[in-house]
């Protein structure tokens, strides 16, 4: 699946242009629009964009880099949201009425795949108490749901030392999101 472009420089900028038009008594030094441009161009132009509408629609107040990208990705997850815990359990309940415990699950959302095998589809399969393997199950589905959205907000540049911390500089964390491409940090 493609991804849409991220933010240039100047897309940040003419974001920044229209929060200014939004909050005209709100000035931004030099140094905090190069901050705004470094932290933003991580995230898709058109997205960015909505985000800033998003914000001004809501707030009577000049955005912070984090409110920003906190409208980006809630606008992300208001389009496609992951399955509640109830939802997820519902569709595990469903695979082992399908094929047991001597089947293979078959699930179309990694955290689905990851919260089971947590959890040991044999056990899921054969266990006497259902009510605490559902309680267990949503405990660590929405640990996992969690994991992945905080992942997903961390600007590019986290993500990447993130990565190199694990020992892994040349990939980010699964639980990051897709892989995006290296960083044009703009001119001072």
């Amino acid at each position: 699946m493609n991804q849409p472009p991220t933010a240039t420089q100047i897309d940040v900028l003419k974001v920044l242009k229209l929060l200014g038009e939004a909050y005209p008594t709100f000035q931004l030094s030099r140094a905090s629009v190069e901050v705004y441009v470094g932290l933003l161009t991580d995230l898709p132009a058109a997205l960015l964009e909505q985000a800033a509408l998003e914000h001004v629609s809501r707030s009577a107040f000049f955005p912070t880099i984090a409110e920003l990208r906190g409208a980006a990705f809630d606008l992300l997850e208001a389009a496609n949201p992951p399955l509640s815990a109830h939802e997820a359990w519902l569709v595990v309940q469903d695979e082992i009425q399908r094929i047991g415990h001597t089947g293979q699950p078959e699930f179309a959302d990694p955290l689905l795949i990851r919260a089971v095998d947590a959890l040991g589809w044999w056990q899921l399969c054969l266990s006497d108490n259902p009510i605490a393997d559902r309680a267990h199950f949503i405990q660590v589905y929405q640990a996992l749901i969690e994991r992945r959205k905080q992942g997903q907000r961390r600007p590019l540049e986290v993500r990447r030392f993130i990565a190199l911390q694990a020992g892994s500089p040349d990939a980010l964390p699964e639980s990051a999101g897709a892989p995006l491409p290296k960083p044009s940090l703009p001119a001072a």
